[in-house]
């Protein structure tokens, strides 16, 4: 009895804490177009056109400027796909942050929450999978970041095994000095069909990449400079272990919204389920032109790439438009 009602007592308070913060209703509406041209002939990577768009909206409420619950769905339509229904991706989560630390748990957009080298997270999840469903804690303080997280894939049925990805990325700057390192993980795991052989697949990548920041030293809006590791492994138990390793740089400038990334990577054929598969060449170089458009509610990329691995020079091209909203009911202004 006597805990009963401490809980209610506990209870009441946290509703009064509640009521007296700022507490608005709140919306989120986004839309994503892409089109995006793979002309590749090469055995590691499929061609493809992947062309579409996406479309979401979210509804919930702020209990004060740090903590909220949302609701929505995510929607693409993949053009020429007239008659093969998709489900849409289902929006549900929780947001806050407290002095340095922040977490989303639930089913929450993607969208900056992970930024990984393509090398280890392909950028077609972004088209496919714009939603993680888990956990992501995060921590901010001056110039270093980190953060770590689980995104759910297949929950275990007859029908599918019990996959997840997992990870974490750090970020520091200090002067002119940066770095970064990362790590991601692919577990595969059983079924609930009992009669069939099914082993447990671990596949994971990590890369830890100092540089240099020397934005605004040769009249450009940014100019960085890294190179360092990039390993993974590729497990079934009790069958097959692969390590590979090898190097990797990357060369980013930009100015005026124009702006070329470099990327090259020599060593082992690297194996990693979520990644770009260029790196299962031992030398992939690429190169990126693109003109940048960004403000508050307009995000528009177009990008021309050069792909090499021994022996094939590969093109591709892709044009990607994102416009959003945000903001607060009771006649407030969006954000």
């Amino acid at each position: 009895m006597l805990l009963h009602r401490r809980l209610i007592f506990c209870f009441l308070i946290l509703i009064s804490l509640i009521r007296i913060s700022a507490q608005e209703f709140v919306y989120k509406a986004e839309f994503f177009g892409f089109f995006d041209n793979r002309e590749y002939f090469n055995p590691l990577v499929n061609d493809q056109t992947i062309f579409g768009s996406r479309i979401s909206g979210e509804l919930g409420y702020s209990f004060n400027p740090h903590s909220r619950i949302m609701a929505g769905a995510d929607y693409m339509y993949e053009f020429g796909s007239k008659g093969e229904w998709v489900a849409p991706d289902l929006i549900a989560y929780y947001q806050g942050k407290y002095k340095k630390l922040g977490i989303s748990l639930g089913a929450f957009p993607r969208l900056n929450k992970v930024v990984m080298p393509m090398a280890m997270l392909s950028d077609t999840i972004t088209y496919y999978r714009p939603v993680m469903e888990g956990i992501l804690i995060e921590y901010h303080s001056g110039g270093f970041r980190h953060n770590i997280w689980i995104d759910w894939i297949a929950r275990q049925s007859l029908q599918k095994r019990e996959t997840f990805l997992l990870g974490f990325s750090g970020f520091f700057k200090k002067g002119l000095f940066i770095y970064q390192h990362h790590f991601v993980m692919t577990h595969l795991a059983h079924s609930l069909k009992s009669n069939v052989d099914e082993s447990i697949r671990d596949n994971g990548a990590y890369s830890v990449l100092p540089g240099l920041d020397l934005s605004g030293t040769f009249h450009l809006d940014s100019l960085t400079f890294s190179m360092g590791i990039l390993g993974s492994y590729d497990r079934i138990r009790g069958a097959y272990a692969y390590y590979p390793v090898g190097l990797i740089s990357e060369l980013e400038a930009q100015y005026k919204g124009f702006g070329l990334h470099g990327t090259f990577y020599t060593g082992d054929e690297q194996v990693i389920t979520s990644g770009d598969g260029f790196y299962r060449s031992n030398i992939y170089a690429r190169a990126d032109a693109f003109y940048q458009v960004t403000n508050s509610h307009l995000n528009g990329r177009l990008q021309f790439s050069v792909h090499y691995i021994p022996g094939i020079i590969d093109l591709s091209m892709a044009l990607v438009v994102r416009a959003s909203i945000d903001g607060f009911f009771k006649g407030h202004q969006s954000r």
